[in-house]
């Protein structure tokens, strides 16, 4: 295999890479015809930097193949990769052998990832105030995985929404459809106690989830917008874009990124359950302050857990957005399932 192309890829930095340095031709791989191709051998080196991160796994579960393609979707098939993968591996000498030769992430990798799990236990039952944030800055560069973010514009809409305690309540008001005032600020999955959050979602559905409604439920759902006296722009840190892994000489720290921001964003739409404690919710707060002092954004966009087509987004200063109208629901319909424990 000598040519391969822009079609053999789903990743949006190396499609590009390869729309600028590539010539019109045939694909070895896909075989396409007419398209942007690029010379395998232009690749190795990113392929090479790729394969040392990671090690060969005899009681692991997980091939080369399937843990590229599951967290990063590399090719644009399963086909693709593994005949590229194979060409490339056979081209760099890399200690694997095949694409489907069972592997995991390097040792080093590992450790730091692992990290949140010793962290969170920490902050709940060791040293809150106190962590030693030069571990998560200069020995595991956390301050530096969180830099794909997104700018919310002004057209774009949010929802949020209240349940109403009884039945025939009037529907809430604008001006409470907001966070509540510091000193009624219950703790959340990204707020302290005091210190209040606005949560929204960018689906209507999803909201509805989120404040675990249930059947004949009355509930105020509100629609927000940016604030047009809010003058710069609301940048976000967007755990929900898609990760891309060409970033020739980056690729040890891309991988770290969306491995972590996978951790987090799952304790982050993970929802509370009655019988959990509000310790629960530290390290997650304690993430979201980390993001919000070393990356200088407004907020955090991550997926819902409750309702997989939405996704959430929790702004660190209410005064971003605004209510711009409410309307008042009823729950009419919900699906339960359930699985054996």
């Amino acid at each position: 295999m000598q040519f391969v192309c822009k079609n053999c890829f789903s990743d949006k930095e190396l499609i590009g890479f390869i729309i600028s340095q590539g010539k019109s031709g045939n694909c070895d791989c896909c075989k396409s015809l007419e398209v942007e191709t690029i010379e395998l051998v232009e690749l190795l080196d990113f392929f090479k930097e790729l394969f040392d991160n990671f090690q060969i796994k005899q009681d692991g579960d997980k091939s080369l193949i399937s843990l590229i393609q599951g967290n990063w979707n590399l090719f644009s098939s399963l086909d693709c990769g593994n005949k590229i993968l194979n060409e490339a591996l056979n081209q760099t000498d890399s200690i694997i052998n095949n694409s489907e030769e069972v592997v995991d992430f390097s040792d080093e990798i590992l450790e730091n990832i692992n990290y949140w799990s010793i962290l969170k236990e920490q902050l709940k039952w060791e040293k809150r105030y106190f962590t030693n944030i030069e571990t998560l800055t200069e020995d595991l560069g956390w301050d530096s995985f969180f830099e794909s973010k997104t700018i919310i514009n002004d057209d774009e809409t949010y929802y949020r929404a209240r349940l109403h305690q009884n039945s025939n309540e009037d529907i809430y008001p604008i001006d409470k459809m907001s966070s509540p005032p510091p000193q009624y600020a219950s703790a959340g999955r990204a707020n302290p106690i005091g210190i209040p959050y606005l949560y929204l979602s960018d689906n209507e559905e999803t909201i509805l989830y989120e404040v675990r409604a249930s059947y004949l439920d009355e509930i105020s759902v509100a629609v927000f917008t940016k604030n047009e006296e809010y003058q710069n722009e609301i940048i976000i840190s967007d755990f929900t874009e898609a990760p891309t892994l060409y970033h020739p000489t980056e690729i040890n720290k891309k991988i770290k990124s969306t491995l972590l921001k996978k951790l987090i964003s799952r304790d982050l739409s993970k929802p509370m359950r009655r019988y959990d404690s509000e310790l629960d919710y530290i390290p997650t707060q304690f993430i979201c302050e980390f993001i919000k002092t070393f990356t200088n954004v407004q907020g955090i966009k991550f997926r819902s857990s409750l309702h997989n087509t939405g996704s959430n987004l929790v702004l660190f200063n209410q005064e971003t957005m605004k209510c711009r109208n409410v309307k008042k629901v009823q729950i009419s319909k919900i699906n339960i399932k359930a699985k054996n424990l």
